[in-house]
């Protein structure tokens, strides 16, 4: 039997003590927004999610869904708890209000929301995740008609929404997509291509689905400057009655627009997601955003499923942590070396051998460490909102930089915390019936998912680094060294995390300046090389900043409240500075390698 409990506490510590997050958001125009309404949602979407999704979540694993004739059908059990969820409101609350949403800040839904959703089924929680984004980008961009109509059935949950980029030939190089997307004289477009690897392009779950599909006009420039972003609906709108966006809509009312799919991938995990090859033959669709726009107005979509498939990281390794210390405390064999625990029994639990806690502390401070980072980048999302320019593009800036860490450093980490879970528990983590295989295979498809954990490196080196001459890195390393500063004047605990934690902060900022240098140089290949490297070193010392910011904290509640919640947290950042943050600085060898190692065996010798 699966076990999960959200973790609640956790976030309150972050939210409202590390972070102090309820005053920025109340600036932000939450005024009603309060530690209580925060709790409040917090425990009634861990109790949604635990009570039912969690209960299907197995189900949907072994039976996965049915493909038959161009139509996928999901489990009764998925639809039955989707209905369930859209009709509490639990999948538009950070929609607009008069969309039908809670108008919550940013920072629940993709934060806290999206680890509880990603814990107790990611097959599940993938839909509306990708709903929401379609709905962010038509709110922003779309023409007014289009938002008065499809946002509210996007923001309810009543409709579905994808993302189309990837075409056979085209993944990660999408400036070299074919689908095609002819003007017509009513202002709409015929689009015509194919699309494949399309979660949740079909389904049974709701009654239309809204594709926003890349495609080229048919003079469009070359490469990724030629994309143009258009929405595309399953069905045409029976009950569309906007002048002028398309007359050609009314001839079709509830017809079917143009868009099959012809085949579902047989998948490693998350067997109850659909992935599928989608085609658009003359299917009406309507642009969104300017010409040639298409690749920005899409990578504000992807960025926002790259915060999303991050938590996916966090989300399983943190269910499968929770198994697998339950299953340690259960489970007895041999006997303390310190000394026999509990005479009465055959052997004392594995919870008292030094390397099965050794791997529980990992993966639980890894999880802490990863979602204190989350938690922070959700709340610079809102403020990416504000209405003052300078917070603004501060927030913006640093969710830029932090964007492709959170994606690929949390979906490493994910992986490698199931893995250890299941080494936790021997061969019974080996076996279905407790459940942590599964995690350990639905989560591997995260480290792939918008965009493999490779481009995300490169996006760091390449794009995010040199943002407005490095600012951002900037004052990043400048709230970090004010951190260190203050736990120097702190007692010796937090003096000795300092020292730790200050040198792995300047081997950072010495290979960033190494590499800045390369690629001035012109040295894109050495550059390349280390980008991987240089993203596990870069997540590895984020991680330590927020442990001491924790630290630092923790003692001062400590001492006013001598609860053991701190205490725990205080230890938990010893061990992460002490034992797993040194491990940053291993990786410099590796950045500074450069190419040669890796092109030294010619392409036909390997």
């Amino acid at each position: 039997m699966v076990e999960y409990n959200a973790p609640k506490r956790d976030y309150e510590f972050l939210i409202n003590e590390v972070l102090d997050a309820i005053p920025i958001v109340q600036n932000l125009g939450y005024s009603e927004f309060d530690r209580e309404f925060l709790s409040m949602l917090t425990d009634g979407w861990a109790e949604h999610a635990k009570e039912v999704w969690l209960p299907i979540n197995q189900l949907g694993d072994r039976e996965g869904l049915e493909f038959n004739d161009g139509k996928i059908l999901m489990p009764k059990e998925f639809k039955d708890a989707y209905k369930e969820s859209v009709e509490a409101g639990w999948v538009s609350t950070s929609c607009k209000p008069e969309h039908g949403g809670m108008g919550v800040p940013i920072f629940f839904q993709t934060v806290i929301w999206a680890e509880f959703g990603t814990s107790t089924n990611m097959a599940l929680s993938v839909l509306p995740a990708l709903s929401l984004g379609v709905y962010d980008v038509l709110a922003e961009h779309g023409e007014k008609e289009l938002i008065d109509y499809f946002a509210t059935y996007l923001a309810t949950g009543k409709w579905s929404g994808t993302m189309c980029l990837t075409e056979p030939h085209a993944g990660t190089d999408l400036g070299i997509i074919s689908t095609k997307a002819v003007p017509q004289k009513d202002g709409t477009y015929l689009v015509s291509g194919t699309k494949i690897f399309i979660t949740y392009g079909e389904h049974d779950m709701t009654e239309n689905i809204v594709h926003l599909v890349l495609a080229k006009t048919p003079d469009a420039p070359e490469g990724t400057k030629g994309i143009s972003l258009f929405l595309v609906p399953k069905y045409m709108p029976s009950d569309w009655n906007s002048e002028g966006l398309s007359q050609l809509s009314h001839q079709l009312k509830s017809q079917h627009n143009g868009v099959t799919c012809s085949g579902s991938e047989e998948k490693m995990g998350v067997h109850a997601s659909p992935t599928c090859v989608m085609n658009f033959d003359q299917s009406i669709g309507w642009r969104v955003g300017d010409l040639y726009n298409g690749m920005p107005l899409m990578f504000e979509m992807m960025n926002r499923e790259r915060l999303a498939t991050g938590m996916m990281g966090i989300g399983l390794a943190e269910i499968a942590y929770q198994n697998a210390l339950s299953w340690s405390k259960e489970r007895r064999q041999g006997r303390d070396i310190k000394g026999m625990q509990e005479p009465n029994e055959v052997a004392d639990n594995i919870l008292v051998h030094p390397d099965v806690r050794r791997m529980l502390l990992e993966a639980k401070v890894n999880n802490e460490g990863c979602r204190a980072l989350a938690a922070w980048t959700g709340v610079l999302l809102d403020q990416s909102k504000s209405d003052d320019k300078k917070e603004a593009e501060m927030a913006t800036a640093l969710v830029a930089l932090f964007t492709p860490i959170v994606k690929a450093h949390f979906t490493d980490l994910g992986c490698e915390t199931a893995s250890t879970c299941m080494q936790v528990m021997g061969g019974a983590g080996y076996c279905t019936e407790y459940g942590v295989e599964q995690f350990y295979r639905d989560v591997r498809i995260s480290k792939i998912w918008e965009g493999t954990n490779g481009i995300q490196a490169l996006d760091l080196m390449f794009r995010k680094l040199p943002l407005d001459g490095g600012q951002a890195m900037q004052r990043l390393l400048s709230e970090v060294n004010e951190t260190i500063e203050t736990m120097k004047t702190g007692d010796e605990e937090l003096q000795k995390m300092a020292t730790l934690l200050e040198k792995e902060v300047t081997n950072l900022s010495e290979v960033t300046l190494w590499l800045g240098g390369k690629m001035l140089e012109g040295e894109l290949v050495d550059a390349s090389s280390a980008a991987t490297p240089y993203m596990k070193m870069f997540g590895q010392v984020i991680g330590g900043y927020y442990m001491a910011k924790a630290a630092i904290l923790a003692k001062k509640k400590f001492e006013e409240t001598n609860d053991e919640f701190y205490a725990d947290k205080i230890t938990l950042s010893n061990f992460y500075i002490e034992q797993l943050l040194p491990l940053a600085s291993g990786y410099t060898s590796s950045i500074k390698a450069g190419k040669e190692d890796l092109y030294g065996i010619k392409s036909e010798n390997f």
